[in-house]
C-alpha cells in the first residue's frame, strides 16, 4: 500500500470527525504516519466548506499543526506553494469536487490521508484495526 507519507514526529493534527467509516480510516492513517492526533465534532450539521473553517479555528486554539479528514482526495503543493485540490487514487471514490472551493489557508493546512489509497485498501485497514 502507498499513501503512508511521513511528517515530523509528533505533528499535532485536527481531524474532524463524521460519522462515516472512512474518518475512523483517516484517524489510523495518520496514527502511523506519527501524528499526534486530535479529534473534533461539528456540535451541528455543516457543509465540507464551513466543516474545514471550523476545523482551521480550531486548530489555531489548540496549537495544531494541521487539519485533515476522511475525504477521498489529494493534495499537492506547486512550486510556488500554492495548494491544488487533485482527484483520489480511486477515481471512484474521489470527493475532490466538494473541497474545489476551499480557501488557499485552509488548503494549505489540509491533510488527506485516503487520498492515495483505494476505497477497499480503506477496507482493509478497518478491518486489521477491528482486530
Amino acid at each position: 500500500m502507498d499513501g503512508f507519507n511521513t511528517f515530523e514526529k509528533q505533528d499535532k493534527i485536527l481531524l474532524g470527525l463524521t460519522d462515516s467509516r472512512d474518518a475512523a480510516a483517516a484517524l489510523r492513517i495518520l496514527q502511523q504516519q506519527g501524528f499526534a492526533v486530535q479529534t473534533f465534532t461539528a456540535e451541528h450539521e455543516v457543509t465540507t466548506g464551513e466543516l474545514l473553517q471550523l476545523l482551521a479555528d480550531k486548530a489555531a486554539e489548540l496549537d495544531c499543526a494541521f487539519i485533515a479528514t476522511g475525504h477521498f482526495a489529494r493534495i499537492e503543493v506547486d512550486d510556488d506553494g500554492i495548494s491544488h485540490v487533485l482527484p483520489a487514487a480511486d477515481a471512484d471514490a474521489d470527493q475532490s469536487a466538494v473541497l474545489a472551493d476551499v480557501p488557499q489557508e485552509v488548503l494549505a493546512k489540509l491533510v488527506l490521508p485516503l487520498g492515495d489509497f483505494e476505497k477497499a485498501d480503506v477496507e482493509e485497514i478497518l478491518a486489521e484495526t477491528a482486530e
